[in-house]
């Protein structure tokens, strides 16, 4: 049975909403990038390159210290009463932080063994021990972070995050970062200055769980017991696959650090990471529906509401992929100014940068999929098909790595990512009977492929642009292609629920 016009407007809203919200938090990509290019011209390629390499095996390593709790939080809480949810929520904060504490010390007393496996240049060798023992504190704290603001979602509130996220932890990386920079501080100043931003951003996350659930309820949970239990093997199961994410994203880093030698190694992994950080920036499309249609799922599923769970699911997916098209263009469009501001050698991050837009374009033709498929699939279902996609990336990375360097990195991950994605979206339909494409998104990606197509013709030219014509003409680009998608290729229901933006599509004749 199909849903009322009206009911189906408000599930629309609530996808529309919940995913304003969450984009502007993962516009912090977009400040993470201007950071990277700041932190190039502060601490030089080599320098940024062993923050990103340490970054990426920190990152990694929070698969392992929330045991997938951000996942679990999404699928337990909605479904639960308040005082079971602060006992969801609390389990989650302590298990997670008392992990991470563990594996911190590890990493304390483990780093003159593990500094032999990092490649740094010969200034930055020297102190690379005590830059490991410093920065592995990043770990509890960002940890909290993680696990806090996603008991925020759960809640099916997608605002508070985003000062955490963006004003405080990655505004205030930026802002110390410079000034240690400023004070001789050029091997320790960045690593010091992400962890006093990581731990203020951490405080500042248990500030809002606080207003969310009862502190107390939340602090005096037990770590034992059914729903501990339960939570403990579901996040278990999820676990690899969290892991797997992450990889995707912070594999090849670590790879081409770990194969080439010295400063040399450093410099390709910084490379690589100004490019996926470049392209992540469109990553925000996708994860946006993501973060919102998770806890989303679990409810409507929970209320065996499937009608309006397919309805939510096809809206996401359409603004997902429509949206993702002119998105991947303009950065494409724009990415030699980008790189322009940087050192000269940054120009290898060029290719790669075109090589993952592609790649994220492709995925966010998926749509919210792999979000469906841990809310309601098998628990083995998430870790097989991440393992899927790690064994393509693998596979192509050691192939092509060595070769091409950079840009085969590129090519390995973003295949990677597709293969998941690919079979998140198959699991979908043929598991649940949920296949996001209706004939309500033929008018608008004609229209989205149209104004990205013209983006693209102007490549050519691009090249003998002088900076900052083509940021500009991105920019420009972008604008102008969204707002001919919302006045032209979306109909009036998907169009209301966007809210303001939606006010520039003409009204319904009457």
């Amino acid at each position: 049975m199909s849903n009322p016009p009206d009911t189906e407007k408000s599930h629309r809203a609530r996808v529309a909403g919940g995913a304003g919200f969450a984009f502007l938090g993962r516009l912090g990509a977009l400040i993470e990038a201007v950071s990277v290019i700041v932190f190039t011209w502060v601490y030089g390629a080599s320098t940024f390159g062993l923050f990103a390499v340490l970054w990426s095996y920190i990152k990694v390593s929070t698969a392992f210290s929330d045991l997938a709790m951000t996942t679990a939080l999404q699928r337990y809480v909605p479904k639960a009463s308040d005082a079971d949810a602060n006992l969801v929520a609390g389990y989650a904060i302590k298990l997670s932080l008392i992990l991470s504490t563990l594996l911190a010390v590890a990493g304390f007393l483990a780093a003159p063994m593990l500094a032999g496996f990092v490649s740094a240049a010969e200034a930055d060798a020297e102190k690379l021990i005590t830059v490991m023992r410093i920065y592995v504190w990043v770990l509890p704290f960002w940890t909290m972070v993680e696990v806090a603001t996603a008991a925020i979602r759960a809640r099916r509130t997608f605002g508070p995050e985003i000062r955490v996220r963006v004003f405080y932890e990655q505004g205030l990386r930026l802002i110390a970062a410079v000034a240690f920079g400023m004070l001789g501080y050029m091997t320790y100043g960045l690593f010091l200055a992400h962890l006093v931003s990581v731990v203020l951003a951490a405080l500042l996350a248990l500030r809002l769980v606080s207003k969310h659930y009862d502190l107390k309820a939340v602090l005096k949970a037990p770590l034992s017991g059914p729903l501990a239990r339960e939570m403990r093997h579901y996040g278990i199961s999820v676990m690899p696959a969290n892991t797997i994410k992450k990889l995707f994203s912070e594999f090849p880093v670590m790879f081409l650090n770990f194969l080439l030698p010295g400063a040399a190694g450093a410099a390709a992994g910084g490379y690589y990471a100004v490019a996926r950080k470049i392209a992540s920036a469109l990553q925000a499309v996708r994860m946006t529906f993501e973060y919102v249609l998770a806890p989303l799922a679990a409810e409507k599923e929970g209320h065996g509401d499937r009608a309006a769970l397919h309805e939510m699911y096809a809206y996401a997916t359409r603004l997902s992929f429509c949206l993702a098209l002119p998105f991947g263009g303009a950065l494409v469009l724009a990415r030699h100014d980008i790189l322009a501001t940087m050192d000269p050698e940054f120009q290898a991050a060029a290719a790669a940068i075109a090589i993952l837009c592609l790649g994220r374009v492709v995925e966010a033709a998926t749509g919210p999929s792999s979000a469906i498929i841990e809310m309601l699939g098998h628990r083995l279902l998430p870790p097989l098909n991440g393992l899927a996609g790690l064994a393509a990336l693998l596979g192509l990375g050691f192939w092509l790595i060595p070769a091409y360097g950079v840009t085969g990195a590129a090519v390995a991950a973003a295949t990677g990512l597709n293969v998941t994605a690919l079979l998140g979206l198959l699991e979908s339909w043929l598991l649940f009977h949920l296949w996001p494409y209706d004939r309500h998104i033929w008018r608008p990606l004609m229209v989205s492929l149209l104004t990205t197509g013209g983006m693209m013709a102007l490549l050519p030219a691009s090249a003998d642009w002088p900076v900052p014509v083509g940021i500009v003409a991105a920019i420009l680009g972008l604008a102008l292609a969204v707002l001919i998608l919302v006045r032209l290729g979306l109909n009036h229901e998907d169009a209301e629920a966007l809210g303001r933006l939606g006010k520039i599509k003409k009204r319904k004749p009457v």
